[in-house]
């Protein structure tokens, strides 16, 4: 599968690479993610502010407005936050 490296950091540059890198960081396995996995997942997606983005990423996808991502309901709008932000394949 193909990777970015940027500042020497091998970083996901498909779409399955980042649903697959957001699904990763679910650390309770309880299907959804809390603002702190998000923004965990931005760090490891090379984001410049990971708070604001994980923030932002919720706002955005949290379409309930239960404070979480919901990886079955939700992800796909996350992701296309992402994208959108030019975290492109």
């Amino acid at each position: 599968m193909p990777m970015r490296i940027i500042n020497d950091k091998v970083l996901p540059s498909t779409k399955q690479q980042i649903i697959d890198t957001f699904k990763g960081f679910d650390q309770n396995g309880d299907g959804k993610l809390s603002r702190d996995e998000v923004k965990a997942a931005f760090v490891k997606l090379g984001a410049f502010w990971p708070d604001y983005r994980a923030w932002r990423g919720e706002r955005c996808a949290d379409a309930n407005r239960d404070g979480f991502i919901s990886l079955d309901t939700e992800l796909n709008e996350l992701v296309n936050y992402t994208l959108e932000r030019e975290y492109k394949p």
